[in-house]
């Protein structure tokens, strides 16, 4: 995604541009205006999505408002919600995920038998679909658009002419528009990053002339001499920013970025389901996968930062907080560092749905899907046995009104269903930057927005970091689905579903969308809904629907 790049450009400073007695009425119930943003200290922001908007002048979901108010006994007595991630591989190992990853109880470990005759072997915790029987797994893909064009013998190396590019089909014509844009900005990335390099390497030349013995650290930076030497002077300042900014490792994963489009993403050379060796075309050809689903952790570390938000332990004292307290997280592995084939999304949203799963999160999504109706037919599967389905809506700045992006629940502007809930990012500053600046938006196609800006999470390995992204205001939302659920499990998914809708909080500010250079809207014109999340007011409406 391009706002990794922005992301990253930004950071290294090279940018030249209870009980129901207990719960108070709900004060929540307003619409709010732009707001000066609170001074914070780690710990708040690192937590900033449990916040609530009226104590604590943070546009948070008001999670931890709502545990403030609810009960022990009512807690203990809540039913536990299985939430299918499916994502990259998971360290379901992970400190603050351990206790609570799911367990196939009908399967025994590690006896290569299928015993619960599901057809899957030895999926005691889950389903790798990106691997084969073997034991071997890919974890990058190319884009779909390669994909497309190389169906169609698209020519790559005259790529230029555009009187071929016009003799293609409508789909194929956008491919290639898609494919020239992103190796355009490949060239782009390489250029800039040759030119961090020079610079870095430059004052790594400079510090070393002037402290010929000692290592880069800030104190001694701090000796060298810059009396009288503006140069000097400069090229220290420039050395403490590199140091407190980590700004070679951060050129080491920008360089390493590149190389995965360069090599993987973009080639159309690189046969990504070679090792696999199934038809992607035909879903009854089911014979691949393996149990797997924890993979490679040094590249995949996006499931971990996921299923965090959803499930980390909230009574550990370590880490972090997921927003569910009785979850149990079903991992399925279908997310490389590329684009998701359409089958292992319909396949894997079939298995969670015939192994008990209640909620499944998306955090994933592509700009093509040429097999998008066996997607769909998953997701009337999942709405035909009452699981909802959250969806990622996308980091690419664009109105998804206007240019489609998948997974979606429409067919040309047809709703297929009522169980599916697209999220967009929200930033936790209440005035223009309100929705986070990455994130896709639309009337139509976007429902609801959740907290997806400097989110602090769990990574591979007991680690945590602060991540941004819609793919994970997505799990944001799962947590709070299966704690209403656990509080409430006669709710239907549709009814869970317009629940946590109906309930978020409005606000009233004007903001500019990524897209929109010059025009200003209100937040409200972003989504379907025009608001943000909010567990506290869902279950207070929850408690409603369900006396009635």
């Amino acid at each position: 995604m391009r706002y990794f790049i922005y992301t990253f450009l930004l950071f290294i400073g090279l940018h030249t541009s209870c009980t129901v007695s207990k719960l108070n009425h709900n004060s929540n119930n307003k619409i709010f205006k732009e707001m000066p943003i609170p001074t914070l200290v780690d710990n708040q922001l690192n937590s900033w999505q449990h916040r609530d908007i009226v104590a604590d002048q943070l546009p948070g979901i008001s999670s931890q408002r709502l545990y403030d108010v609810l009960s022990l006994d009512r807690l203990k007595q809540s039913d536990t919600v299985i939430v299918a991630v499916m994502d990259s591989g998971i360290d379901i190992y992970h400190e603050d995920l351990k206790d609570n990853i799911w367990v196939n109880k009908n399967e025994i470990p590690n006896n290569n038998i299928d015993d619960d005759r599901n057809g899957y072997i030895d999926d005691v915790h889950g389903w790798n679909f990106l691997g084969n029987k073997n034991g071997k797994n890919i974890n990058f893909a190319r884009l779909e658009s390669v994909r497309i064009l190389l169906s169609k013998g698209y020519d790559f190396n005259s790529s230029n002419d555009t009187t071929a590019i016009k003799a293609l089909d409508s789909i194929t014509q956008l491919a290639a528009k898609d494919y020239k844009r992103r190796v355009g900005e490949l060239k782009g990335d390489e250029v800039s990053l040759k030119g961090y390099t020079s610079k870095y390497n430059a004052l790594l030349e400079f510090f070393k002339q002037s402290n010929p013995n000692d290592s880069l650290t800030l104190e001694n930076v701090s000796k060298i001499d810059t009396i009288n030497k503006s140069v000097a002077k400069k090229n220290v300042n420039a050395l403490y920013k590199m140091i407190k900014n980590g700004q070679g490792q951060l050129i080491n994963e920008y360089a390493n970025y590149i190389k995965v489009i360069k090599n993987y993403k973009l080639n159309p050379n690189y046969d990504d389901r070679k090792v696999i060796g199934d038809n992607v075309y035909d879903t009854t050809d089911v014979d691949y996968g393996n149990n797997d689903i924890v993979g490679d952790l040094a590249i995949e570390k996006h499931g971990t930062l996921v299923a965090g938000l959803i499930a980390a332990s909230r009574d550990n004292n370590i880490g972090i907080q997921g927003v569910a307290k009785k979850v149990k997280i079903m991992p399925l592995r279908v997310i490389p560092n590329g684009d998701e084939y359409d089958k292992d999304v319909a396949m894997a949203i079939r298995y969670a749905v015939d192994n008990g799963a209640k909620i499944i999160n998306m955090s994933f999504g592509k700009r093509f899907s040429p097999q998008r109706e066996m997607v769909y037919n998953s997701i009337k599967y999942a709405a035909d046995h009452n699981v909802l389905l959250v969806n990622a809506a996308g980091n690419e700045g664009i109105n998804i009104d206007k240019e489609r992006f998948y997974p979606n629940d429409k067919i040309e502007a047809k709703e297929i269903s009522h169980n599916f809930i697209s999220v967009g990012a929200l930033n936790y500053k209440l005035n223009k930057k309100l929705p986070a600046y990455f994130s896709n938006y639309g009337k139509e196609n976007l429902d609801i927005f959740a907290p997806g800006y400097k989110i602090y999470t769990t990574a591979p390995n007991n680690k945590y970091e602060v991540q941004q992204g819609t793919s994970l205001s997505a799990p944001i939302v799962s947590g709070a689905a299966a704690l209403i659920w656990s509080l409430f499990p006669d709710l239907s998914a549709v009814q869970l579903k317009n629940i946590l809708l109906e309930s978020g909080n409005k606000y009233d500010i004007i903001i500019r969308p990524p897209s929109l250079k010059n025009e200003r809207i209100p937040f409200k014109e972003l989504s379907k809904t025009g608001s943000s999340l909010n567990v506290y007011n869902a279950f207070l409406l929850a408690e409603q629907i369900t006396k009635k």
